[in-house]
């Protein structure tokens, strides 16, 4: 079956079922500004890659299997990215360094840290037929045990997504494109079996049931935490000189719960916050009176 180039969709379909509601994808182009990401073509923004991921579709129409790039769907070079220099290659390139030369200890680079262990699916776990693999860079569904979840079947990037100075890549590999698109089609850079399941809480279960946005005034910021059915008595948010903290719980007894390390000092004794039908509304009130770039700080 073909699958939709569509951005947000990448779905398999068939002819025979492709009406004009079957898409729900983006028409615009991926928006990163000011540590905010999101889509031209609509409003949600959001902060980490996989909350950009999960934003839906705002357009319906027709999947689509035509190549991003018309005039030549190869367009993307992605080799033209690689670092490929050793680690030593400014002396192999007759940039020689004296042998008596010593270097002081203090210029020696820091070991990088340990990686993350790698999420693997329990042995003999039970998985639906078409669960997508979880794994960054890899899009299979799962189709049974042989075909789905034997060693060396899935490609996949280990690390975090990594956008710095117009240049997009993973911390895990040193390949780097400058569009999304170019960026989506890095191959990756680990083989091993495919993630359905895992045995690691999954973040983005917890980030989806809540889509949040702000507005700011000279003495303010209004963050609306979007949540339906919000157990008043039991829910709360507390404040500290410089973060948010949000524990929703809903109707059903699921909850939410979120640390937002904000961007600058706020008045914890003056600031606020209401349930509302479809919302959480919260007002910070500013320390001092200057325009927050973003809610959240950098560190």
């Amino acid at each position: 079956m073909p699958k939709c180039t569509r951005n947000a969709c990448g779905q398999e379909y068939e002819d025979a079922t492709n009406d004009s509601m079957a898409c729900q994808y983006h028409p615009g182009k991926p928006e990163f500004h000011e540590g905010l990401k999101g889509w031209t073509c609509c409003k949600p923004r959001v902060h980490s890659f996989d909350e950009f991921m999960d934003i839906k579709g705002c357009q319906l129409g027709k999947h689509s299997s035509e190549p991003k790039h018309k005039d030549d769907p190869f367009k993307a070079d992605l080799t033209k990215y690689d670092d490929v220099l050793p680690s030593n290659a400014e002396d192999s390139a007759g940039t020689n360094t004296p042998a008596s030369t010593s270097v002081p200890a203090a210029a020696v680079a820091a070991p990088e840290p340990e990686p993350e262990p790698i999420d693997e699916d329990p042995a003999g776990i039970s998985v639906p037929v078409g669960t997508q693999c979880k794994r960054n860079g890899c899009s299979a569904t799962y189709a049974s045990e042989e075909e789905s979840h034997q060693n060396g079947q899935c490609q996949f990037h280990p690390g975090k997504a990594l956008f710095h100075e117009g240049n997009k890549g993973w911390t895990c590999c040193k390949p780097r494109a400058t569009e999304f698109d170019e960026f989506l089609r890095i191959k990756g850079c680990t083989s091993g079996r495919h993630l359905f399941v895992g045995t690691q809480p999954d973040k983005k279960a917890q980030t989806e049931k809540c889509r949040r946005d702000f507005y700011q005034s000279g003495s303010s910021v209004i963050v609306s935490i979007y949540a339906k059915k919000i157990n008043r008595d039991v829910s709360r948010i507390e404040f500290t000189s410089t973060a948010l903290k949000v524990h929703l719980v809903y109707a059903d007894g699921k909850e939410y719960d979120d640390e937002i390390e904000l961007f600058a000092e706020i008045d914890p004794s003056a600031s606020s916050f209401e349930f509302l039908s479809t919302k959480a509304e919260v007002t910070l009130v500013k320390a001092a009176s200057a325009q927050w770039p973003a809610l959240e700080g950098s560190s």
